[in-house]
């Protein structure tokens, strides 16, 4: 069966994901973590890509970005390929770190940023492990977390350079320092009860985050 083709176009929005080969971790220390971002810094200025927010776990990594310049494949090239020869030198390894082809759904406009970022966030205490803990320590864990965006776009950290804060922040409405107050209550809120509709959404395509004409559209592309 052929690979179903990338939608791309100028400004198009993305929630990407990128595995480690065989379900395996692309970690072994956070200096692989520190490494990773570092690419990823590197690739979002050579390729003018807006990069919302990321957020790194130990088997794979979420990206949620827009592409103005309509150059997903190179800059996705560019950081997957730096990182993988990156960790293959440092640990004394070979063959294939990452699984396969990256997961690339295409986003129906701005409107889906908010409540993707939240679900992206959430991550670091969606795992199975951590909804065996008590909410109070999730949420602790959550604050803590230093290898997503999450504590840049709450102001526990200073922003970074390469992250696009302006557009996901401008929907809580307020000043700058409103914000992102406004921000981490609307994230936080997800622990105790999750967007049952953004689910519902996320399980509709592999492809398309969207509505029904949206998703059908980017299928038959």
């Amino acid at each position: 069966m052929p690979r179903h083709l990338r939608v791309t176009f100028p400004g198009a929005i993305y929630h990407l994901t990128v595995r480690g080969n065989a379900r395996g971790p692309i970690f072994a220390d956070d200096g692989d973590r520190a490494r990773l971002l570092e690419r990823l810094a590197e690739s979002v200025r050579t390729y003018r890509v807006r990069l919302h927010l990321f957020c790194l776990m130990d088997n794979h990594v979420h990206l949620l970005l827009e592409t103005p310049d309509a150059k997903l494949s190179r800059f996705m090239q560019s950081r997957e390929t730096g990182y993988a020869v990156y960790y293959n030198r440092r640990h004394s390894l070979a063959g294939h770190l990452f699984q396969g082809r990256y997961g690339a759904k295409l986003a129906a406009g701005e409107e889906y940023l908010l409540k993707l970022s939240r679900y992206v966030h959430l991550h670091p205490v969606f795992t199975a492990r951590s909804k065996t803990i008590p909410l109070e320590e999730r949420l602790e864990r959550l604050r803590d977390y230093g290898w997503s965006s999450y504590r840049s776009y709450i102001g526990s950290d200073k922003e970074l350079e390469y992250v696009t804060y302006g557009p996901i922040l401008a929907q809580i409405g307020g000043r700058m320092g409103q914000r992102k107050g406004g921000y981490r209550a609307f994230v936080e809120a997800g622990l105790a009860e999750a967007d049952a509709d953004l689910l519902e959404i996320l399980k509709q395509s592999p492809h398309a985050i969207g509505g029904n004409e949206f998703v059908a559209w980017v299928g038959e592309e």
